[in-house]
């Protein structure tokens, strides 16, 4: 996508859709109005037609401008409120402009109320890279990608310099987010963990990253028994990985990324009902993240040493599955007594938030879609936040509101630890039916030991099975754009 800084006035640029921006009980006003006037009045018809008040994200198109203007088409979005508008608004504005736009145009431009204040090019570019999203792999034929290929902004408030920045990190953050959902969308026969870790050594060879692959002996010799336990009953090989981004100066901090890969969960031998299975694909969506985080890194160069880990095999009934009442003895040494072999997921981390430990990572944050009562509790679109310090938790809600991407902190009940204590080892892989979000988190809380670590239930918004306004249908890319965000701010 090429961003270009248009001179010419708005009613004259020669292009397919011209995007223009209205405030919520603002009417006809700036922009809209000078267009409307050329266009006789249509604009301010089809608004009224639609009841159409500025809401944000919404929009409205009209078809043909017949000639009166430079553009073909001009497309109306809504920013809200004009005195608390900001990014979140105009990244929904990328990409509700994108999807309505992506088969028609190849060359949009938008008005000036998109370009006016620092920050506000980078929402617009990231929602437009997210908007523009298609997963189209497996179908046959011509599918009719995105077209859109130009992006003409207005000059008000706009240099070449600011256009650059803010483009350049915009098209980072957003390839690397469209990454994920394309791990996420890969079907399970083909992104197993030999795949996945294919995957994250591409990245390392392009961003110059070191990289570890762990294969079965390795991860035997080192004692991941929470891995060998997992993957017992697959017949594919699982896989760890240790990606590490180290900064081109001394290190400000070292902090470690970690993420749940199980690129297929069938339950194991408490196993899944089929309509509880069929999207399984995307319990991977942690790891994937981490593989987007790293891959925009050595573009992003932080001051900081970022450990990227992936514990990777998939969950299944082989005749070597291990079984409810096994102990499994963790990487660090403390035993699991197994109650469900669906809680798989806090089983692998356990291996990989210990082997964080050992990186003497200053801080430590893990995404996983670790549990269905995350999805109770907070919904489709939200994701929980647990952890062990305040301040890293407040970092985290932080960024992600800088993201646009919701996370709501949910606490570490003390009352709720008995549920996971065990008869016969130091602690058991799942509790009651009750805060099943919160007593997994403090399953992996004995991984940690003393260190500041944060936990992301992403259960919920990592995945939509079906298309929303701002998501496209399958893997969102949850939890990038809010890691990379608190790696920036450290």
């Amino acid at each position: 996508m090429k961003f270009i800084i248009g001179k010419e006035d708005e009613r004259k640029v020669k292009t397919d859709a011209l995007v223009l921006a209205a405030f919520k009980g603002e009417g006809i006003s700036g922009d809209l109005k000078d267009i409307d006037k050329s266009l006789g009045g249509e604009l301010k018809t089809l608004i009224e037609s639609e009841k159409f008040d500025g809401e944000t994200g919404k929009a409205v198109l009209l078809g043909s401008t017949f000639g009166r203007i430079g553009a073909r088409r001009v497309l109306v979005v809504g920013l809200g409120e004009k005195r608390v508008m900001g990014s979140a608004a105009l990244r929904k504005a990328g990409i509700v402009s994108a999807k309505k736009l992506r088969k028609s145009s190849g060359a949009i431009a938008f008005g000036s109320e998109f370009s006016k204040k620092p920050g506000y090019v980078r929402a617009l570019a990231e929602g437009l890279y997210l908007g523009s999203y298609e997963f189209n792999k497996y179908k046959s034929g011509d599918n009719g990608g995105s077209r859109l290929s130009e992006v003409i902004l207005s000059s008000d408030g706009l240099n070449e310099k600011r256009l650059a920045a803010e483009t350049g990190l915009a098209k980072t953050i957003g390839e690397s987010t469209n990454l994920v959902r394309d791990l996420v969308n890969e079907p399970p026969v083909y992104m197993t963990p030999t795949k996945l870790a294919e995957t994250a050594e591409s990245i390392a060879d392009e961003g110059g990253l070191k990289c570890e692959i762990f294969g079965p002996d390795e991860i035997e010799r080192r004692g991941m028994r929470g891995i060998q336990a997992v993957t017992a009953g697959s017949d594919q090989e699982p896989r760890f990985i240790h990606l590490t981004y180290e900064p081109a100066k001394r290190p400000s901090k070292t902090v470690a990324i970690v993420g749940k890969g199980i690129t297929f969960d069938s339950g194991g031998l408490c196993i899944k009902p089929a309509d509880s299975m069929r999207t399984m694909k995307m319990d991977m969506a942690g790891a994937a993240a981490v593989l987007g985080v790293m891959k925009a890194l050595p573009v992003l160069k932080p001051r900081v040493r970022v450990h990227g880990l992936i514990a990777s095999c998939e969950n299944m009934t082989g005749p070597k599955a291990y079984k409810p009442d096994d102990v499994i003895k963790a990487y660090n040494g403390k035993t699991i007594e197994v109650i469900n072999t669906d809680a798989e997921g806090r089983v692998v981390l356990s291996d990989a938030l210990s082997y964080a430990v050992e990186l003497k990572a200053a801080e430590i944050v893990d995404m996983a879609t670790l549990t269905g009562a995350c999805i109770v509790g907070l919904g489709l679109y939200t994701a929980g936040v647990m952890g062990n310090d305040p301040r890293l938790v407040g970092k985290i809600l932080k960024a992600a509101g800088e993201a646009g991407e919701k996370i709501w902190e949910l606490p570490l009940d003390d009352e709720l630890r008995a549920d996971i204590k065990s008869d016969v080892a130091d602690i058991k892989n799942a509790g009651s039916r009750w805060g099943g979000a919160i007593t997994a988190a403090m399953f992996l809380e004995n991984f940690v030991g003393e260190t500041p670590w944060a936990h992301i239930d992403l259960a919920g918004p990592a995945y939509a099975e079906r298309e929303g306004e701002f998501s496209p249908k399958g893997g969102t890319g949850f939890g990038v754009r809010t890691i990379i965000d608190y790696i920036l701010g450290l």
